[in-house]
């Protein structure tokens, strides 16, 4: 496999083209799932858990079962991919923890993935986490010549304690990558320390930069608004529904959710996402047939 150089950091804002084309796309919304957080073990986890900041453990919020990330990643990869289709790395994305902490969806990937790609998580940065998951996984096939590449963005709502809004239900959304794919290109640009009074125009400039015109779709986070922070903008917006924050944005990439492959058929359209916690702006360009 070849190597290259490290390559030179990347300014704040910069556009970021990924090296590796858009070879399929697969979404889900899973019904409720049959993993319980009951045991005693989960119920002393959770108890020493949120004590530790001073909030109640409510077992009676996670009745009844969940889906593991586990779960979700292993549905969502036999959408993905054919069988025996080797993948040299596999990012997972979360903004809330898994069901189950004895579970990991990485450590199964590295697994159920022919040739045992190289795993790992991407968490703790709200709706800001899928991109920051793209950023990395470029990063990576660019410094080792990778050729298949997965990402997978998974929320999943069962939580035994009150932490404000949660996703609405289990959903995922996998991005497989590769060096024949042909379904379009993707370019990123992140700009993490952006306020709310800063977001017109760091959106209007960062769209300016990927080459994105006023009249070019999108599909934008349920925290922007298109009146305050779209000024000027005459293309089509879609708003991804609320209670999603690591897959709901990519889910409008899926043109028939649940069967991979498909997208939705425009030559190209950006979307746009900001975590107003973390004062992360994330925009991604996709252009089909690239």
């Amino acid at each position: 496999m070849p190597v290259q150089s490290a390559p030179a950091a990347v300014r704040r804002g910069e556009p970021v083209e990924f090296p590796l084309r858009l070879a399929a796309v697969a979404h889900r919304a899973f019904p409720p799932g049959t993993a319980r957080i009951d045991d005693p073990f989960s119920l002393r986890h959770f108890a020493d858990l949120t004590a530790g900041y001073g909030v109640p453990h409510r077992p009676d919020l996670a009745e009844g079962g969940g889906n593991t990330f586990t779960t979700m990643a292993t549905a969502l990869l036999r959408d993905l991919a054919p069988p025996g289709l080797p993948i040299d790395l596999a990012l997972v994305a979360h903004a809330t923890p898994d069901l189950d902490c004895r579970l990991a969806a990485v450590t199964a990937l590295s697994e159920l993935v022919p040739g045992h790609p190289l795993s790992f998580a991407v968490a703790d940065c709200g709706s800001a986490a899928p991109f920051a998951a793209l950023r990395l996984a470029g990063a990576y096939a660019r410094r080792h010549g990778h050729r298949a590449v997965a990402v997978f963005a998974l929320d999943q709502h069962t939580l035994p304690y009150e932490s404000g809004p949660r996703p609405a239900g289990d959903a995922g959304v996998a991005l497989l990558f590769t060096d024949t794919g042909t379904e379009g290109r993707l370019t990123l640009s992140r700009l993490p320390g952006t306020t709310a009074e800063e977001l017109p125009d760091a959106l209007r400039s960062a769209l300016a930069r990927l080459g994105a015109g006023p009249d070019l779709p999108l599909v934008v986070g349920p925290g922007l608004d298109r009146a305050r922070d779209l000024p000027g903008h005459t293309g089509p917006i879609t708003q991804a529904p609320p209670g999603q924050p690591a897959s709901g944005t990519l889910t409008a990439l899926a043109a028939d959710p649940g069967r991979a492959r498909s997208l939705v058929p425009r030559q190209a359209l950006a979307v746009v996402d900001y975590d107003p916690a973390g004062r992360d702006l994330s925009v991604c360009l996709i252009e089909r047939g690239s």
